[in-house]
């Protein structure tokens, strides 16, 4: 009996290729192509419960995906994307990169606004706002300042590119937990949480009222532990601790260079972190 396995890159050559439409702290749009020749080539879905930019998602370019992530509001964006990009772009169209509106604008309450509406509103703060940071406080109310930037905060051809190759990804929003649920030997996870952290300041992790802390990264390990006795195969992008190191003992720990562009320090940008493996990798 055959098995429907695929071999990335696996995109439709009539889709148009797409990229990241936000700017997300820990993105991995510099990296991405660096990350998938550690990646499985062979794999029948694609999982990534921590989405965010989908800085791999986009440059992997799977056939089947599952995509998800615990913010509500950025997934309702993707999902807002795939079922209609040019209504998203209606309302894009309508607002003005300055002080004055984006101040109007992250005053509204998201969830008073209608799917499309509301994606418009998350992709006009993320482009518009200082340094592209998405922060919520306790309450989840977006709080990033105006960044003052003169160029353009959408590009209504890649918005399209997106909405084709969301068009076979089953998009959820949730805990990780939940966003692996039904995975299957001889699918693939790539699992991009926010990262513990470094130096002894905390790294982001704002992204939700929630938070993502220390106890989720054991979580985490764990849950992979019992994927790898499944023979699932997984891997795991964190900060260079000695704590992520001990969480996943025993497993193929590699180094990789990266970029934060988010990070205020410039010299600090270019950083060496991890990815763990639970396979041999063999790079094409």
């Amino acid at each position: 009996m055959s098995v429907d396995l695929q071999i990335f890159p696996s995109l439709d050559p009539y889709v148009k290729s797409a990229k990241p439409f936000i700017k997300w702290a820990g993105g991995k749009h510099s990296v991405a192509h660096t990350l998938i020749d550690f990646f499985p080539k062979f794999f029948m879905k694609y999982y990534e419960p921590f989405l965010g930019g989908g800085s791999l998602f986009f440059a992997l370019s799977p056939q089947k995906a599952i995509l998800s992530d615990e913010n509500k509001w950025l997934i309702d964006t993707y999902i807002a994307l795939k079922n209609d990009w040019k209504k998203v772009t209606h309302y894009l169209e309508k607002m003005v990169n300055n002080n004055q509106e984006f101040l109007k604008i992250r005053s509204i309450d998201p969830w008073t606004l209608d799917l499309f509406e509301r994606a418009a509103q998350f992709i006009f703060l993320n482009k518009t706002c200082f340094r592209g940071l998405f922060r919520v406080n306790s309450t989840g109310r977006f709080n990033v300042p105006y960044g003052a930037y003169n160029r353009r905060y959408y590009d209504s051809e890649n918005l399209e590119a997106v909405a084709s190759m969301l068009t076979s990804a089953e998009i959820k929003s949730g805990d990780f937990e939940l966003g692996i649920d039904g995975v299957k030997e001889r699918d693939f996870v790539y699992f991009d949480p926010p990262y513990y952290k470094l130096g002894g300041y905390s790294d982001f992790n704002r992204y939700t009222p929630k938070k993502f802390k220390e106890k989720d990264h054991f979580r985490l390990a764990a849950i992979c532990r019992e994927l790898d006795a499944k023979g699932i195969k997984w891997a795991v992008s964190n900060s260079n601790t000695e704590f992520v190191k001990a969480l996943f003992s025993g497993f193929q720990i590699h180094h990789v260079s990266a970029r934060r562009e988010i990070n205020l320090d410039s010299q600090s940008r270019n950083v060496v972190e991890l990815l763990i493996t639970n396979y041999k990798v063999s790079k094409q």
